[in-house]
């Protein structure tokens, strides 16, 4: 039998959506898509502006020490933030939805938790990131709209995930 005959058609993920998860998918998207990269530029630039300033407070001195202090407490919240923040606020929603449940198979994927059902054909998700816990579904490479997370504790068949996700979509380099 050929190795097209032997391929994995369909595989399901059941997984409880945990913070660590998205938090990964945010980080992930922040850094290989184009509006995660400009986002991250943005902040970046705040960030060494708020330390330029409270380094000329801080050179002015005397009543200017606690803005500078306070500008300067500003940098890690500015850079790290917003992907904790965000992660935080998806997490809240998500919880009391219970496990999610996904069926991937030739047709596409459908999602389904206890308060809905959700399908996705493939042109719908076609491109892929991977990383070491998760794969990630992205309606699009530069700007990726819909974004499908799935953790890999929840698959049974981790390589066989892989090749139906490779089959249907494009895989996304990761720098």
């Amino acid at each position: 039998m050929s190795e097209r005959e032997w391929a994995v058609t369909s595989m399901e993920v059941r997984y409880t959506p945990m913070a660590a998860d998205f938090r990964e998918a945010f980080d992930v998207l922040a850094r290989h898509t184009a509006p995660g990269r400009r986002s991250r530029s943005a902040r970046r630039t705040v960030a060494a502006g708020a330390a330029v300033g409270a380094g000329l407070l801080a050179l002015v001195g005397g009543m200017a020490l606690l803005p500078a202090a306070l500008l300067l407490a500003c940098v890690p919240l500015v850079l790290f933030g917003p992907s904790r923040i965000q992660a935080r606020r998806v997490t809240r929603r998500v919880a009391d939805k219970g496990e999610f449940r996904v069926l991937l198979d030739e047709c596409g994927v459908v999602v389904s938790h206890e308060a809905s059902d959700t399908l996705l054909g493939w042109p719908e998700q076609r491109y892929f990131l991977e990383t070491r816990e998760l794969f990630l579904l992205l309606a699009g490479a530069e700007e990726p709209g819909v974004v499908t997370v799935l953790p890999k504790r929840g698959a049974e068949d981790l390589r066989g995930l892989g090749q139906l996700i490779d089959r249907h979509a494009e895989a996304l380099v990761l720098d």
